[in-house]
């Protein structure tokens, strides 16, 4: 048991917890799913987090360390999103203390702060940030470009073991809104998330992308060719899903160009690795895989290893 620690990957659609031996980073039990915030009420989170973990631990052991949207300000308790240049010891540094959990920690987020006179836009992040250190220890890498896809897609720079800069795309959630909520979406059917070929319709709409027009513009095209019967109810959605992974990938380009950094590491699902996977080799990007819950692990080990062994176990 002294070895022994709970991490947590708590959002706002899912709760995910694994207990590890901090010793050899053995996985010993899983939590695959579980409530996201979004759907309780916060004076819920304190019981239902016990309730999920009481069977690994008693007595306030072993210790529990948590990240993603739990430390937002809609969250459990509001966690500091620390300024970049980041690095993993600042981390350690800042932990907070659960209110209402015996020997329980926070991870702290991350932010870009703005900048008016440079015209600098402010932008954040909780989660990605444990998953960018983990990612980079797991390919060795002390310098790098990443992308990590989601409901808010992170493109990052890591550089000598410090994340100097990311940018977000809301690439996930505007692909859920259009499938369920607009006129797009609503013939839609089979697979959501498409398994892309040459030739397949992600692939076309991959392509739509870069054609003139904008990005309002090209999501129109999806109802346009259906109604000329040259997209099927089958295809709306890997159509769709192209148009956006396209246009994320071919913004992020000009920020974080392939002509100086061609290896990227991409950090997600095995869902979103095959349509990320085309998309950026199609860009000129070589990307080499790492699963998120893998990166997620390594990364908040090291935060544990850096917090010291009194906490630690």
């Amino acid at each position: 048991m002294a070895n022994q620690v709970i991490i947590v990957d708590w959002g706002t659609s899912n709760f995910r917890a694994w207990l590890v031996d901090q010793q050899n980073g053995k996985v010993l039990d899983t939590i695959a799913d579980g409530l996201g915030m979004a759907s309780l009420a916060p004076a819920q989170f304190p019981a239902y987090c016990a309730d999920r973990l009481g069977g690994w631990r008693h007595g306030g052991t072993p210790p529990v360390y948590m990240a993603g949207m739990v430390g937002a300000a809609r969250g459990w308790a509001h966690a500091p999103q620390l300024p970049l240049p980041l690095k993993p010891t600042d981390l350690a540094a800042r932990l907070m203390a659960v209110p209402g959990m015996q020997n329980a920690w926070i991870v702290p987020g991350a932010r870009v702060a703005g900048d008016v006179v440079q015209g600098v836009v402010p932008d954040v992040m909780r989660g990605e940030e444990v998953q960018i250190f983990g990612a980079m220890q797991l390919s060795g890498w002390h310098s790098g470009l990443l992308c990590l896809p989601g409901t808010h897609s992170k493109w990052a720079r890591v550089t000598a073991d410090m994340l100097v800069h990311f940018t977000t795309s809301m690439t996930g959630e505007v692909y859920t809104l259009l499938m369920e909520h607009s006129l797009l979406g609503r013939d839609a059917t089979g697979q959501r998330i498409p398994d892309p070929v040459q030739g397949s319709a992600f692939a076309r709409g991959l392509g739509q992308s870069t054609t003139p027009g904008g990005l309002l513009h090209q999501l129109f095209t999806t109802r346009a060719l259906f109604l000329e019967q040259q997209l099927g109810e089958v295809e709306i959605a890997g159509y769709l899903s192209g148009v956006l992974v396209g246009s994320e990938v071919a913004a992020m380009k000009a920020v974080y160009p392939p002509a100086q950094d061609r290896a990227l590491l991409l950090v997600c699902s095995e869902l979103l690795r095959r349509p990320y996977e085309y998309a950026l080799v199609q860009a000129g990007y070589a990307p080499r895989w790492i699963a998120a819950s893998d990166a997620s692990l390594t990364g908040v080990r090291e935060i544990i290893r850096l917090h010291g062994g009194e906490h630690g176990g």
